[in-house]
């Protein structure tokens, strides 16, 4: 194999060494950051969950435009599609397409239960994944940090080539020098480092070997006032306990939301209901229409009557139209919380979710909210990070006091051997440094900034438990309103259709001189209904943000919430 041959081999080789190593180090990171998410869910959380991200390639390559000076640049014409026709070419031929527009589909849609979105939601919601990856970053963080406190190990080598010209007759000359260091820091302050330096000195013009020498240092530093004590390992803390605090926050947001998931349900099957109902009065209207129409024909009913069943006939029409539009509007954004494309034919199903109410009094659900709302944790756990930080401050007014020491191992210089340590050719060093402390303004000006900030998260705790107690009382009050609003519009319809029915009886035997009464009972009956439908959805959604406001919410992988008296951790079956 020639020399050029060789490179290419080895630039080969070195390429495919680099896209191995760039997915390796992806697969070693998620590994250690899931651990680690996993460990942290089951202390804190008493449980674990699903939380990990998608696979990556390591290629970030693909792509031409992310280096182009000008990307994407629009056409400043305007499509044919919008551009104004002939008049007579529309009338002509009012349904034709053009090219560009897209063509109708008649693929069935998706139906959708309420679990089915829940659990399509936590597998392709953008918001979702954000949430993740959140987290998946805090814990990832945790690793940098927990590394930086064990054995940090540094290699280097460097090589120089020097050509002395007329100087010395065309004399070349190489020198190298490798260095292998290894530092732990302590926890207590200060640091120990290990560090081994070989140095080769070769003369190329003569091929000999002019110099070959070597050192071993041991070396400590030790902080005895200034940050010594537990003070040094703040950073080691305050990265753990971000990880708890991320895990508790990944948790509430995961809580709620899958109940604003569940919210855009309910409230898709109310505007769905009214769709039925408004196409029910639709067919009414219209049967009372022709019917009226036939009367005037006869002479037996006057033309008003006929014309007020029209009339009512286009607004229950229109009122369909308008109802579907903002159902189709709503499923819309629906599809975009899910993650879902919004060409995507989709309708939504009714099923049984059984929600129960709790039906628990104030106190005691004012007490469970202060011990499982997870947000109100982090609040109270951030008092305490903030009396660190007093510590911290009142730790920085000392002097700085600090004993370093090292012992050298030295080669023979006039041996070629750069590992031939000799004890006798050891050098030992010890120093004490004792600062004056003649300034120390913007020490003190932090010490006072850390017992504010200390007071001012205490006070935070204290609004947050204020809040929390107000937003549970709030709660319940909104469940007792809902199911009561509940059963009166349950007997609101119930009047109506019976109401509905006895105009609609009257009205075909010929009881009724006019069809107002079987108008506004028909129009009664809608209302009740659609009524009906708003409070049922606000009774369910009132019991889920009870149970998320006292933190007594379960939801498992699947997204369906554990019902709080199921003896199991499984999540619910409806």
């Amino acid at each position: 194999m020639n020399k050029l041959s060789l490179v290419r081999f080895l630039g080969l080789a070195a390429v495919i060494g680099l896209s191995g190593c760039h997915a390796w180090f992806l697969a070693d990171a998620d590994r250690e950051v899931y651990r680690l998410i996993e460990q942290r869910q089951q202390a804190t959380l008493g449980e674990t969950h699903a939380v990990r991200l998608g696979a990556e390639n390591g290629a970030a390559s693909r792509g031409g435009d992310k280096y182009d000076f000008v990307p994407h640049p629009v056409d400043p014409g305007v499509p044919s599609a919008f551009q104004a026709r002939p008049e007579a070419a529309s009338e002509a031929n009012p349904s034709e397409a053009t090219a560009d527009e897209p063509a109708p589909t008649d693929a069935d849609p998706l139906m959708f239960t309420l679990a089915d979105a829940l659990a399509y939601a936590l597998k392709h919601s953008r918001e979702y994944q954000t949430a993740k990856e959140d987290l998946y970053l805090a814990a990832l963080d945790l690793t940098l940090e927990r590394h930086l406190w064990t054995p940090l190990l540094v290699s280097t080598v460097s090589a120089e080539f020097a050509d002395f010209g007329q100087v010395r007759d065309f004399d070349r000359a190489m020198t190298a020098v490798a260095d292998f260091s290894v530092t732990q820091a302590l926890p207590y302050g200060g640091q120990v480092t290990a560090q081994v330096v070989h140095s080769l000195m070769r003369d190329l013009g003569v091929h000999v070997t002019s110099a070959e020498t070597g050192v071993a240092i041991l070396s400590a530093d030790l902080p005895l006032l200034r940050g010594a004590g537990r003070v040094a390992y703040e950073s080691r803390y305050q990265a753990e306990r971000n990880l708890i605090y991320a895990t508790r926050n990944f948790e509430r947001f995961r809580r709620t939301f899958l109940v604003d998931i569940a919210s855009d349900y309910f409230d898709l099957l109310v505007n769905k209901s009214a769709i039925e109902n408004a196409e029910e009065s639709v067919k009414g209207f219209l049967s009372d229409l022709e019917r009226a129409q036939a009367l005037v024909e006869k002479e037996k009913l006057i033309r008003v009557e006929a014309d007020r069943a029209r009339v009512e006939y286009l607004i229950a029409t229109n009122d369909v139209i308008t109802t579907r539009e903002f159902f189709e509007t709503a499923l819309d954004f629906f599809k975009i919380r899910l993650g879902m494309p919004t060409d995507t034919p989709l309708d939504i199903v009714a099923e049984e979710v059984g929600l129960v109410d709790p039906k628990v009094g104030e106190a005691v659900a004012t007490e469970t909210a202060l011990r499982y709302r997870l947000d109100l944790l982090n609040d109270l756990d951030a008092v305490d990070d903030a009396r660190r930080a007093v510590v911290i401050a009142r730790n920085n007014l000392l002097p700085q006091f600090d004993l370093s020491g090292s012992v050298t191992l030295d080669t023979d210089s006039t041996r070629l051997n750069s590992a031939s340590f000799n004890t006798e050719r050891a050098t030992w060093r010890g120093m004490a440094e004792l600062e004056i402390p003649l300034d120390r303004k913007r020490e003190r000006n932090d010490y006072r900034s850390a017992w504010i900030g200390l007071r001012r998260a205490e006070r935070l705790y204290d609004e947050a438990k204020d809040r929390v107690r107000v937003q549970v009382r709030s709660a319940l009050r909104r469940l007792k309103q809902a199911h009561f609003s509940m059963e009166v519009q349950r007997e609101n319809i119930n009047i109506n259709a019976v109401r509905r029915e006895h105009a609609k009886i009257l009205f075909e035997v010929g009881k009724l001189s006019s069809n107002r009464d079987k108008i506004e009972a028909e129009n009664a009956y809608r209302r009740a209904s659609d009524r009906f439908a708003t409070a049922e959805s606000d009774y369910r959604i009132a019991i889920l943000e009870f149970l998320l406001d006292t933190g007594t919410l379960r939801v498992g992988d699947d997204g369906r919430w554990v019902r709080p008296d199921d003896p199991t951790p499984e999540p619910a079956t409806d």
